[in-house]
Parts: C-alpha cells; structure tokens; sequence
C-alpha cells in the first residue's frame, strides 16, 4: 500500500478546522470571562452534569469521551487552540453527554452561563461565529463518521492521523509528532490497541510513518 494509494482524496474527506478564537478573547474576559489553567489528566466536567459556563480553549488539548459498560474509552473529539466546546448544551436544559477531560496542560476562557447568553443576545456577529463553527464541526464529524465506517485499520488510522497534521498546519514529512498515545488512537478509531499498534508498525514498514522515541511521526 503506498502513501498516495491511502492520501488520495484526504483533503476532500477531512476539513481543516481553523485556528483562531470562535469568539474574540477580549470580548470574553471584557464581559466576565475568566481564564482557568488545568493540568493534563484534570477533568473540566462529567456526563450528566448540568452546563453552567461556555469552554474556549486558549492553548491546549480537550478530548470529549465516553466510558462502555465495559469499561473501555470512546473519544467524540478532540478541540483544540481557539475552539470552543460543549457551548450547544447551554441553549437546553440537560446535562453533558459525555466528560471532558485535558489531554494536555491547557489554559482555557471560562463564562457563567448566564452572562455568556447576555453576550450573545447583544451581538448578532458572536451568534454568527458560533454557527458557522458549530457548521464546520458537524461537517467533520459526518467525515469522521464515514472514515470510522472504513473496515481496513490502515487506512482509518492513517487518515485520522493525516487529518491531525493537517490541522496542526504541518507540511513536511514525518515532522509532525501525533500528540496521541497508541491507547488514545484506538479510543478515536473504534479499535482495539493491540490492532492500534500492530497497524502502526506495519505503517512504518512501509514508509508511511516513522517512530521517534516512541512517538508517531508523519
């Protein structure tokens, strides 16, 4: 399998979600945010807890999952720099569907409910902002729909970590460092970790990735 035969077609499959604050940082903290710093490890909220503020991440790495009845992890997302999460739940009156949990240490714009719905009501242009994210991100998640419905493990690993590096805007090859453990992949690609790095071994094989103390790189 070559690196043409599983790139094909990646930049129409995944968008590249952009990078910069769905709402303006000032405007927030000019309008009662704060800004909060947490450690990776450290969960922001639970599942079935009740929204109370609207998330924007200045700097870092969130993952929203889920646990199985078994015990096992799913991974809805994975937002980053400049985008906000879970802001959808503040317009209905149920708790999360899933936790959020830091991936990395993180500094994040945190805004009681309240005052963020005040803020919104005011500007039409914050509102415009949020659907247009709101837009890209249900396009992604179709896309990632459709990746994750790709039988081959090959292919479904390599195009997610080919959409990883694509929105971290790195264009050289192997120089982008997969921020993921092997464990973390196989909680976002519905696999089990032991496929998760039989695949990834066999990527290297063929050229399509390298290790470097460990770490994926592509």
């Amino acid at each position: 399998m070559s690196r043409s035969s599983i790139s094909d077609g990646v930049s129409s499959l995944f968008i590249i979600l952009y990078t910069f604050m769905v709402i303006n940082e000032e405007i927030l903290l000019n309008n009662g945010a704060v800004i909060q710093e947490y450690e990776a490890g450290e969960t922001i909220f639970l599942e079935d807890s009740l929204p109370k503020y609207y998330f924007q991440i200045r700097a870092g790495l969130v993952k929203l999952n889920t646990y199985r009845e078994d015990g096992s992890e799913f991974i809805h997302s994975l937002p980053s720099d400049g985008h906000c999460f879970a802001e959808t739940f503040l317009w209905c009156n149920t708790g999360y569907c899933f936790n959020a949990v830091v991936i990395s240490d993180s500094v994040i714009i945190r805004m009681i409910k309240s005052d963020f719905m005040n803020m919104v009501d005011r500007n039409k242009d914050l509102m415009q902002n949020l659907l247009h994210h709101n837009a890209e991100r249900m396009f992604y998640r179709h896309k990632m729909l459709t990746t994750l419905s790709i039988n081959n493990p090959s292919q479904r690993i390599y195009k997610v970590l080919e959409f990883l590096k694509m929105h971290h805007q790195v264009n050289e090859p192997f120089k982008f460092e997969v921020p993921l453990s092997r464990q973390q992949i196989a909680n976002l690609t519905g696999l089990r970790v032991e496929t998760v790095i039989r695949t990834v071994k066999k990527l290297e094989h063929e050229n399509l990735v390298c290790i470097s103390n460990g770490r994926i790189c592509l």
